[in-house]
């Protein structure tokens, strides 16, 4: 069944139509990129709007090449929900083992990040007193300034980490802090610094399987800093994260579309919406369509946005609402209520995506993508790639 008469089954004001063929596409292209090198999916906040549990079982499910080695989340609630779904892949939890959830990291046969050793020494004795061996990632902070060891004591605190009973050390990685920038010189630093690690270890005779830090952007223009693991993440989704404009052929997976929900004729001199931000230039045909701030369409987009309706591309006029915004659909023939408007997405050659709504709204594709609320309505479809 296409998507299209899936959409026009279902009740909901407005729906997220997810194309698994364009994941595979977008992992295709990774692959590509990366060569033999496994990866990492990166799933965390639902999967970036567009679903955790589909997009994990999916990605579980390419068992041949370009295959996926571990999933990322960030935080406990996102790996139990994985987890409880049935999916059975490695889960790399990416904001640490905070020591209160010990117990259900060990139950869930989950992987934390490890970079302070309160954690470390609680997770060994919980996990010796169990008779389980635990899985750790150990972070480094190379200049995110956020999560991690300082460059300086991750050598002895690796070390102490690979001698303690019930820890088997996985992987060892850092994060990048401007990876998607034209100018790479702070990456090289970050990634030197990791690299200077990776040969204290195997000097040390210390194997581990795992080094880590390419991300999307790394992936895309900074090969050297694939190491032997990488972690895709907007990439996967369709879009790239580069300052610079980008050849690779992503695809956008996901298109989003609400209903009309009201047509109004006004005269000129109208007010729309709240603040009365916009007046009515002309004898105007205003649609209220059914997605708002809550849904996930930023504010910001007031008397900015656009969307599609019939093929042409329309303006939002007015603050967008928390559960509808207005549209001036004066020049569109034969709308009618209940017809569905693209939000995100392509119709009849004309289209808007993450990435243009991102810049209108002064922000990034991702909090556009991330911000898709409960109350969209998710289908998924496959297609030849």
């Amino acid at each position: 069944m296409s998507a299209g008469k899936k959409r026009d089954q279902i009740r909901s004001a407005s729906v997220a139509e997810i194309d698994l063929s364009a994941l595979s596409h977008n992992l295709r292209q990774v692959r590509k990129r990366i060569g033999r090198r496994e990866i990492l999916a990166v799933i965390k906040a639902n999967a970036y709007g567009h679903g955790a549990v589909p997009i994990a079982k999916f990605l579980a499910g390419k068992k041949r090449a370009p295959g996926v080695s571990l999933l990322g989340v960030a935080y406990l609630e996102e790996a139990i929900q994985l987890r409880e779904a049935g999916i059975t892949d490695p889960i790399l939890l990416m904001t640490g083992c905070p020591i209160e959830q010990i117990p259900e990291i060990v139950r869930y046969q989950l992987t934390p990040l490890l970079f302070d050793s309160e954690s470390l020494i609680a997770l060994s004795r919980y996990a010796v007193r169990r008779g389980k061996r635990v899985k750790v990632h150990i972070k480094l902070d190379t200049g995110m300034g956020r999560l991690g060891l300082p460059v300086s004591e991750a050598l002895p605190f690796i070390q102490t980490a690979t001698a303690q009973k019930g820890i088997q050390v996985e992987g060892i990685l850092t994060h990048f802090a401007e990876a998607d920038l034209k100018d790479l010189s702070f990456a090289r630093k970050q990634l030197e610094a990791l690299k200077q690690i990776w040969t204290a270890l195997q000097k040390a005779k210390i194997k581990i399987p795992y080094c880590h830090l390419a991300n999307s952007a790394a992936i895309m223009h900074f090969g050297s800093a694939h190491f032997n693991l990488v972690r895709p993440g907007l990439m996967l989704y369709g879009y790239s994260p580069l300052e610079e404009e980008s050849k690779i052929d992503l695809r956008p997976i996901l298109q989003l579309r609400a209903r009309v929900i009201a047509l109004k004729k006004v005269p000129a001199g109208t007010s729309i919406s709240y603040g009365r931000t916009f007046l009515t230039r002309r004898e105007s045909l205003i649609a209220t369509v059914a997605i708002g701030y809550a849904d996930g369409y930023p504010r910001l987009l007031s008397n900015r946005g656009v969307m599609i309706v019939r093929g042409q591309r329309v303006p939002v006029v007015g603050r967008v609402c928390m559960d509808m915004t207005m549209l001036d659909v004066t020049d569109v023939p034969s709308l009618e209520v209940g017809d569905w408007v693209t939000v995100i997405g392509e119709e009849e050659g004309q289209a808007v995506w993450a990435d243009e709504l991102a810049r209108l709204a002064e922000t990034i594709p991702y909090e556009i993508l991330c911000g898709i609320g409960e109350r969209v309505t998710r289908i998924y479809k496959t297609r030849e790639a």
